[in-house]
């Protein structure tokens, strides 16, 4: 399962300005949990989330910075491990898309 889409079904943000990221994982985490609840961290992999993550304003010189600050958030509610974070981060897709490194 990728970990993708959440600023689609957010307010939209403005450039210039940095959300709260908790009040955002608010927003989201009851979707979060259910992913991280039905597949489990060793299933669940990062999505860059470009170029939805655009949907709601600030382009890409700021988006990037936002969506990983949001699953950075995200994973430290679940409480994962540093193991499983890097699954979440890299190896799950390592894994999955069967890719060397």
């Amino acid at each position: 399962m990728k970990l993708s889409g959440g600023f689609s079904e957010l307010l939209p943000l403005e450039e210039g300005t940095e959300p709260d990221v908790k009040a955002l994982v608010d927003r989201i985490q009851p979707w979060t949990d259910l992913v991280f609840d039905v597949f489990g961290p060793q299933r669940v992999m990062f999505g860059s989330d470009w170029p939805v993550c655009n949907v709601g304003g600030g382009g890409n010189a700021v988006s990037w910075g936002r969506w990983k600050r949001v699953v950075e958030e995200i994973l430290d509610r679940r409480g994962l491990s540093q193991a499983e974070r890097e699954g979440v981060w890299a190896g799950v897709a390592v894994k999955a898309y069967g890719v060397e490194i």
